[in-house]
């Protein structure tokens, strides 16, 4: 009876003495032959010939054989036949897959873990791919690989807009050139062939530049569907979907570095062709009938809050007829383009704003006064109402809200994030953020790290959906925004003179979040990749005391709320 490679035949356990083990190296390669001896180091059949060349490897030279008569009859600790549906590795072509790295983030085989991953604890992959291919991690590369894909076809969408804005200028530009050329003699015709050539060659040179952009946006985002394809392909194993998914996380970090280099390259040159004043009394004139003078470039239409000016629209009076005292916006959530939901914490409501019309379409009183609001699947969204230590679902079905189901929580909860199935919720009560189902189930807290108490007064928190996921918590005490990974590892800790007291933090960008800051009356723009704050908007511009933040990427719009004020304050991008 047969005992392939390093499985253990299940007649075996039924008491059968009839089995033979074939050598595993040539059975990797298809080959059916009888083992002779076993490598207790390689914990590997092999034989007679793999054995001689085993030998002479300098890698395995050293290694500890066993004779055919002293080898086991089953060895039951070695995984090879749980590992040989992985890819063949990189470096070493005859080797398979094995073994990845976290520390950096490689994958590779037996002598790569000897010669470059000696020092570092590595996972094999048999022991770990089932569970990571059921985990949350895996899961968390797709909404990643969804954002990533999201952002390449709005670049792919921007490239072929300046496409038709360099084509429509180069024949406004040629139309200008060849009514005033047929206004002169034809001595001049030579000159205009120069400045057509010219046009044509900026022209030429940009849509080149234009092409290379738009074919490398292609590429990458055929590469991500790719990724997924492999990732959740139901034909495969999930050894090879944790290869294919580990292999991808580091193709996204290489995709996300390039996107960020398309802002730069995403750019025309523009041209304008003028009159030369000599020409029309000179015509031989070196200079004659004109020049082309390339300056300037299109607008960058890559929604980049950095780069953006805010200008000042009309505000949006949210106090309605039965609201007793001022308004205090404390809380602000995007629902659908140019539609935010917002918790009124002084008239113990929340409120429906459409901008568009720039009014409240809906009202609801609640029990207690609410602090944050987030949006939530199918038309629903939510509210911390700290004083009852409840988070209220509600309905927004249809442009109007109504109550649904209470969530029980800690006391004194304050800000609240919805990520991937899962409620996340502040408590400044005993400072914590806890991690919660939909139906309420606490699945982690985190609130200290070696002992040390994470935050002071965690009044807001939001999550990006970068790679990997992260937690932004805004600390009013502190003053600090901190992140977290999902698991609860402080990964950065930002801080600035102008950022006193921070209130509410809204991602608007890859990597970029806008930071309340009621103090000094003023939005801080955060930026992950460098860890930079700025003030985008102040005082100046009528700010007083903001609390809540959010923007609509769809219309290019940033509404504020603040303490004390009946009225949202609007800017959108220019």
């Amino acid at each position: 009876m047969e005992v392939p490679g390093k499985k253990r035949d299940p007649d075996l356990d039924k008491g059968s003495a009839d089995a033979t083990v074939y050598c595993q190296p040539c059975e990797e390669g298809g080959k059916h032959v009888v083992a002779e001896g076993f490598c207790q180091t390689c914990e590997e059949y092999m034989c007679a010939s793999c054995i001689e060349y085993h030998k002479r490897l300098k890698i395995s030279r050293n290694h500890v054989l066993l004779s055919k008569d002293k080898m086991p009859s089953f060895y039951p600790f070695t995984k090879q036949s749980a590992i040989a549906d992985t890819d063949y590795c990189n470096n070493h072509p005859k080797e398979m897959i094995k073994f990845y790295c976290p520390t950096h983030g490689e994958l590779g085989c037996g002598e790569c873990v000897v010669l470059d991953h000696r020092s570092c604890k590595v996972d094999y992959i048999a022991d770990v791919a089932k569970e990571f291919v059921t985990g949350n991690e895996f899961k968390e590369l797709e909404p990643s690989i969804k954002r990533a894909e999201d952002i390449l076809s709005g670049s792919i969408s921007n490239v072929n807009d300046l496409f038709g804005d360099v084509k429509d200028q180069s024949k406004v530009q040629m139309d200008k050139l060849r009514k005033f050329r047929a206004e002169i003699n034809a001595y001049l015709d030579r000159r205009e062939k120069e400045l057509l050539d010219n046009i044509e060659k900026v022209k030429t040179e940009d849509e080149n530049l234009l092409t290379a952009l738009k074919t490398d946006c292609e590429l990458m985002k055929t590469g991500l569907e790719a990724i997924w394809t492999e990732m959740t392909s139901g034909v495969v194993s999930t050894n090879q979907q944790y290869v294919a998914a580990r292999r991808g996380q580091k193709e996204l970090r290489g995709i996300y570095d390039e996107m960020e280099k398309i802002t730069g390259r995403m750019k025309a040159r523009k041209y304008r062709f003028t009159k030369d004043a000599d020409t029309e009394g000179l015509l031989r004139s070196k200079m004659g009938l004109g020049t082309l003078y390339v300056a300037g470039e299109f607008r960058n239409k890559i929604f980049d809050p950095s780069t953006v000016t805010w200008k000042n629209e009309a505000d949006i009076h949210v106090r309605a007829p039965h609201d007793k005292a001022t308004c205090f916006i404390s809380g602000l959530a995007l629902l659908s383009p140019g539609l935010f939901l917002l918790s009124d914490f002084h008239n113990n409501c929340v409120k429906l704003v459409d901008v568009t019309i720039r009014n409240v379409t809906s009202r609801l009183e609640l029990p207690c006064w609410p602090w944050d609001v987030c949006a939530l699947p199918d038309d629903q969204a939510a509210v911390t109402l700290s004083e009852n230590n409840i988070v209220q679902l509600l309905s927004t079905n249809r442009g109007q809200l109504s109550r649904g189901r209470e969530i029980k929580v800690s006391y004194e909860c304050r800000g609240i994030a919805y990520y991937n199935n899962r409620l996340f919720v502040s408590c400044i009560s005993n400072p914590r953020i806890e991690v919660m189902t939909l139906d309420g189930h606490i699945i982690r807290t985190f609130q200290t790290v070696a002992g040390r108490q994470l935050f002071e007064h965690p009044y807001y928190l939001t999550v990006s959906a970068s790679t990997p996921p992260t937690l932004y918590v805004s600390d009013y005490s502190a003053p600090t925004v901190l992140q977290l990974s999902l698991d609860g590892n402080v990964l950065q800790e930002y801080s600035d003179k102008k950022l006193q007291y921070p209130q509410s933090v809204e991602e608007v960008g890859p990597g970029q979040l806008i930071v309340c800051e009621n103090i000094s009356h003023n939005l801080m723009l955060l930026t992950e990749r460098n860890g930079k704050m700025a003030e985008i908007l102040g005082h100046k511009d009528g700010l007083a005391n903001p609390f809540s933040v959010s923007l609509c990427p769809h219309t290019r719009t940033l509404l504020v709320g603040m303490y004390g004020n009946d009225i949202l304050k609007v800017f959108s991008a220019n």
